[in-house]
C-alpha cells in the first residue's frame, strides 16, 4: 500500500512540476519510466523532492512576478487608446481604457474571415507586448501616431480607413486616415 500511495504522489507532483514547465519534456521523462522498485535508489530520491513547502514558495513567486508584470500599464502616458481598422476583408479594433483599478481591454478582429474577440485578462495580455513599445506620448505628431500604430499591431496599410483616438491624461487626440 505504501507503494502505491509513493507512485501516485510521485505522479501528480511530476504532473504538478510539467503543468509548471517550459515544455512538456519533463512530464514525458518521468511518467514514461517503469515505476520505482522495491529496494530502487530513485525511491529515495523521489521522497527527497517531494516538499510541499517548496512548491507552495513556488507559487507565491508566481504571484510576485504576475503583479509585476502588470505595472506595464500604470506607465503608459496614456489612459484611453482605442484604435479601428477598416478592410475590405474585415475589421480590426483594439480598445484600451485604465483609470486606476483594472485596465478595461477589447479586442475584435474579422479580418480574412477569421472572428476572433479578447476581454478581459487575455486581450489585456495580448496588449502588454503592444502598447509599451509604442513610442508616443501628447506631443507626437498625427502621421507620428498613426506609423507608431500600423507598426505596433502589425496591420496591412491596405485600410479603407484607420482611426486612431487616444486621450494623454485628459487631452484627446484623434488621428483619422481614408484611403
Amino acid at each position: 500500500m505504501n507503494k502505491f500511495g509513493m507512485l501516485t504522489l510521485s505522479v501528480v507532483v511530476a504532473t504538478s512540476l510539467a503543468a509548471c514547465g517550459d515544455n512538456g519534456e519533463e512530464f514525458e521523462n518521468e511518467t514514461n519510466g517503469d515505476a520505482p522498485e522495491e529496494g530502487d535508489d530513485n525511491t529515495e530520491v523521489q521522497e527527497e523532492e517531494v516538499n510541499v513547502d517548496d512548491m507552495d514558495d513556488g507559487a507565491d513567486e508566481g504571484d510576485g512576478e504576475t503583479e509585476a508584470d502588470e505595472a506595464w500599464y500604470e506607465e503608459l502616458p496614456y489612459n484611453e487608446f482605442d484604435l479601428e481598422a477598416e478592410y475590405d476583408h474585415g475589421e480590426y479594433e483594439a480598445e484600451y481604457e485604465y483609470e486606476g483599478g483594472s485596465p478595461e481591454v477589447e479586442i475584435e478582429d474579422s479580418r480574412d474571415g477569421e472572428d476572433m474577440e479578447l476581454e478581459g485578462q487575455a486581450a489585456l495580455d495580448a496588449l502588454s507586448d503592444i502598447l509599451p513599445e509604442m513610442d508616443i506620448d501628447e506631443n507626437s505628431s498625427d502621421e507620428e501616431i498613426q506609423e507608431a500604430a500600423i507598426d505596433a499591431f502589425n496591420l496591412d496599410e491596405d485600410y479603407s480607413e484607420l482611426e486612431v483616438e487616444i486621450e494623454f491624461n485628459g487631452d484627446e487626440t484623434e488621428v483619422e486616415d481614408e484611403s
